[in-house]
């Protein structure tokens, strides 16, 4: 089959055009030292929110930690001899069951991270801004924070996983062309806008690619690309990929923490023959919101492209 395009460029900002970041941002990652203890939570976090999400049914629910499991092989014994941390999801939006999987040969999510710096409030361990695009073997491209520390920039690359998943690894030091403001309900809020997507290049083979909005040029930089063999079923079967915007927690109990959460999120779909719609933004009709009552208050949410908490 002939190579698919790209999706096109989201359309609430100006572009002038994609230039090719990924060396630069390799160089960096390669200079930041590893936190083992962050990539371990990771993956156990991401376990203890498939097994309590609270609008899914018992069946729901084992058929998400089955398909985790599964996904990640003999570690999973590891984690699952290991205490459950605490946290999970402070806020966010999960996809409904037939928009996960509803897309053909592609799909892409945009949306703009309200990112403080520092957190704030009683932040003391980790603490994520991510999401997925719903392809099973795409990546989290997202904001983490460790304590009151710099935030980073990072990717996990599911496709994969287990022997190299991390790929992308920035402190925001490095990211002040792409760290940018937007308002929102006549408050100005510091934001990383972040595209994410996922598409059929060839039978049986796929791309996933994340890409940073450089303000200074006005244009979208491609941070990171990766191609690789998968099926539509490892894309559209399991759990992975079945959230939007969360802020993803590792504490019991938040308390005076700065606002963040995620403005315009909006997503694109091709078809079966490989043709792009137009995106839009995410909705009540396809989506629902997730809390897990670890100290997170409302402060708006357009339902459900946009929101911010605090505590």
């Amino acid at each position: 089959m002939p190579e698919m395009s790209s999706p096109i460029p989201p359309t609430h900002r100006p572009h002038k055009g994609t230039e090719d970041q990924r060396e630069a941002f390799a160089e960096i990652t390669a200079k930041t030292p590893v936190d083992e203890g962050f990539r371990a939570a990771f993956l156990h976090s991401k376990l203890r929110i498939a097994q309590t999400h609270p609008y899914q049914d018992i069946t729901a629910r084992d058929h998400a930690v089955a398909s985790l499991l599964e996904r990640l092989g003999p570690q999973a014994d590891e984690i699952l001899t290991q205490p459950p941390p605490p946290g999970g999801v402070g806020y966010g939006v999960f996809y409904s069951a037939p928009f996960k999987a509803g897309w053909g040969h592609g799909t892409s999510v945009n949306c703009d991270f309200v990112c403080p710096s520092p957190p704030g409030g009683n932040v003391n361990t980790w603490l994520y801004l991510t999401a997925t695009n719903r392809s099973g073997l795409g990546i989290e491209a997202f904001v983490a924070y460790n304590g009151q520390g710099t935030p980073h920039f990072r990717v996990f690359d599911w496709a994969r996983y287990p022997a190299a998943p991390w790929q992308t690894d920035v402190p925001f030091t490095s990211l002040t062309n792409y760290l940018t403001t937007m308002s929102a309900h006549g408050h100005p809020y510091p934001v990383l806008p972040v595209w994410n997507s996922t598409w059929l290049i060839g039978a049986n083979r796929y791309r996933n690619q994340a890409l940073l909005y450089n303000h200074v040029r006005g244009g979208w930089d491609l941070i990171y690309q990766y191609d690789y063999a998968g099926t539509d079923a490892q894309q559209k079967n399991v759990w992975v990929g079945s959230w939007g915007p969360i802020v993803e927690t590792f504490q019991s109990l938040y308390v005076n923490t700065n606002q963040m959460g995620a403005l315009s999120t909006q997503l694109v779909s091709a078809d079966n023959n490989g043709n792009w719609g137009s995106w839009a933004l995410l909705a009540p009709s396809n989506s629902s919101i997730r809390t897990d009552n670890v100290g997170f208050i409302l402060v708006f949410l357009d339902p459900n492209y946009a929101f911010t908490v605090r505590s």
